[in-house]
């Protein structure tokens, strides 16, 4: 029998796109303006960086390989 080797599909890049447009989405809908959704931009994408090399990142050392 063979074995197929699984492809695993590099998912970090979603994490930055989803929190840059949601914090930017955010952002220019609390301050109205051009600099309210820059600055929203900027903590999404700090907060994208959060969730992946702390949270995502752990869950997947914890889990058997």
């Amino acid at each position: 029998m063979e074995t197929q080797e699984e492809k695993k599909v590099n998912t970090d890049k979603l994490f930055y796109i989803i929190g840059a447009v949601f914090g930017a989405l955010t952002g220019a809908y609390c301050g109205e303006s051009f600099w309210g959704l820059v600055g929203g931009l900027v903590i999404g994408l700090f907060i994208g960086m959060f969730f992946l090399n702390v949270l995502v990142k752990r869950r997947s050392e914890e889990e058997p390989a």
